[in-house]
């Protein structure tokens, strides 16, 4: 659940450090292709953690769609012993109440 909250945190702060970037002004021609953006070390870092966390969240998704983990596991397994054990239970009480009518 920390990771959602860092997810967020880090897509607030891409969005604010690219929101005065103007997308709709950017020529493709030559000169364009030459240019270049400084960006200081703590900023690279930042951008290079986001990066890293949003593949790291995405495979921590992926496997947990394809396997189930223990305690899923554990907890199917008690549900199916609680659904047996009441099926016994109420079993038993409608022979009771038959052999009493």
């Amino acid at each position: 659940m920390t990771s959602h909250f860092t997810q967020e945190a880090f897509h607030k702060i891409i969005e604010e450090l690219t929101k005065n970037f103007p997308m709709s002004e950017i020529d493709l021609d030559e000169n364009a292709l030459k240019s270049f953006v400084y960006l200081d070390a703590k900023t690279i870092n930042l951008l290079l953690l986001y990066i890293l966390m949003n593949k790291e969240l995405q495979m921590t998704r992926l496997n947990a769609r394809s396997q189930p983990n223990s305690s899923q596991k554990s907890m199917g397994e008690q549900i199916d012993r609680m659904i047996s054990e009441n099926e016994k239970i109420f079993g038993e009480l409608i022979n009771e109440l038959k052999s009493g009518l």
